[in-house]
């Protein structure tokens, strides 16, 4: 869904219309800043990989991150997750672990952290690529990638 990157929009546009900032909104990882921390370059933002941590230097802007780590299951020998596929209706069959995005807008970076890691690491960086969007791709094998805007 879009709920969260709509709903962190939307609270950190109130906050600014208010003058109140810096301010960081986040909503299960999927985050908006507005302004700079205090006594900070910038935001230190967390990214989960596959076994590893990396930390995001965030200066304005959202991050979102789509994957398998948390929702996941076993039905039957064949793992299933949350993140569906539209055109199948099923759970999407990536080689990806998990897709972070930065975008200038929360809901953008939740919708492309999605569509890239339903389309798979291949694919999923060329859509990121062609949208000019930054993105950490982690594989389930834990190689990752990134793409610049």
């Amino acid at each position: 869904g879009i709920a969260k990157g709509m709903a962190v929009d939307a609270a950190l546009a109130k906050l600014h219309y208010n003058e109140i900032y810096p301010a960081m909104v986040n909503a299960g990882g999927d985050l908006a800043v507005l302004g700079l921390p205090p006594d900070a370059e910038q935001w230190p933002i967390a990214v989960p990989g596959w076994k590893q941590f990396w930390t995001l230097p965030l200066l304005s802007g959202a991050v979102a991150t789509s994957g398998i780590a948390h929702r996941q299951w076993w039905q039957g020998n064949t793992l299933r997750h949350h993140l569906l596929d539209p055109r199948t209706g099923q759970p999407a069959q990536s080689d990806l672990w998990s897709v972070t995005v930065v975008a200038d807008r929360c809901e953008q970076a939740e919708v492309a952290a999605k569509v890239a890691f339903i389309l798979g690491s291949r694919a999923g960086a060329g859509f990121l690529r062609k949208h000019h969007i930054a993105g950490l791709l982690v594989r389930t094998d834990g190689t990752w990638e990134t793409v610049e805007p």
